[in-house]
């Protein structure tokens, strides 16, 4: 497998993206759940979603999906990145030098594999994923991520305790916050007017250490142009509500903020929805107004 990336890794990013678009395009469209899925969490979210951006947003997850092997196998950044060095960077180091560390959450919108590579150069940071089951898997996904400045932190209290540590140390933490977590691990709270299992992570590590958490997303250039940086703050001034509920609406809120600047570059095909096994019931939304998330796409 190691192999494979490196082969697909050599060819242009403009090329990647091309291929990973037409995949993308032809699984969504296969029979099967993932392809009504993306549609349905697509048009909730916005009602009047084209079939061309529905289109586009298959794509999207296509060209996600290859630009793995390509910042996987290379050893050096070669993606063109806009607003970075110039806004994003500066802005996390005056951050994180008035306070104990900084909590980054990068959403599934756009690459979120270019932002801790492209942060590591800087300064260190540690990035929590989800380990899979099999053992060759999860030492094959901690190789391949792992740079100089990069440290992969599993899902796990091993992982999470990593993640204190960096924080303690005034370093950064990179955490998906749209992932459904664990029974046991999480909340309801509302994202486009519809309850998703939200993690509470992010809020136990904010109350702990204090750190102030941004939400920030690489957007993706058309033809392997590059990526454009967006970072905007969560809560009021990067410090979260002191209820957990409150503090998960206030995150996905957030990530909701982010979606709009690129919505067909969102994983809409990814289960936000689901009850994890062991978790309680959803709560009834219904009756709560949604006309702050039922955005119109301009």
């Amino acid at each position: 497998m190691t192999f494979i990336f490196w082969l697909i890794s050599l060819l242009p990013l403009r090329v990647l993206h091309a291929i990973g678009g037409a995949l993308g395009l032809l699984v969504a469209r296969l029979p099967g759940r993932y392809g009504q899925r993306l549609t349905e969490n697509f048009r909730h979210a916005y009602p009047d979603a084209t079939d061309a951006m529905l289109a586009e947003a298959a794509r999207a997850t296509g060209r996600l999906i290859i630009e793995m092997p390509y910042f996987w196998s290379r050893k050096t950044l070669d993606a063109t990145l806009y607003n970075f060095d110039e806004s994003l960077w500066p802005t996390l180091n005056r951050l994180q030098m008035q306070a104990n560390g900084i909590i980054i959450l990068t959403p599934h919108l756009g690459c979120f594999e270019v932002l801790p590579q492209s942060h590591a150069v800087h300064r260190p940071v540690t990035v929590l994923y989800k380990p899979p089951h099999q053992q060759w898997l999860r030492e094959f996904i901690e190789r391949m991520r792992s740079r100089p400045g990069i440290s992969m932190a599993p899902a796990t209290p091993r992982g999470v305790r990593m993640l204190v540590k960096a924080l303690k140390r005034g370093e950064a933490v990179g955490i998906l916050p749209d992932q459904v977590p664990s029974a046991g691990d999480g909340t309801w709270a509302p994202f486009f007017g519809k309850p998703a299992y939200s993690m509470t992570l992010v809020h136990r590590l904010h109350r702990l250490t204090n750190a102030p958490v941004v939400m920030m997303f690489a957007e993706r250039l058309p033809k392997g142009a590059g990526y454009v940086g967006h970072m905007r703050l969560v809560g009021c001034g990067g410090v979260l509500a002191a209820e957990v509920d409150a503090a998960a609406a206030q995150i996905n809120r957030a990530v909701e903020e982010s979606i709009a600047m690129a919505p067909t570059q969102y994983l809409w095909g990814y289960n936000r929805y689901k009850q994890p096994t062991g978790a309680p019931p959803p709560p009834d939304l219904t009756s709560q107004p949604q006309a702050a998330t039922q955005e119109s796409i301009q």
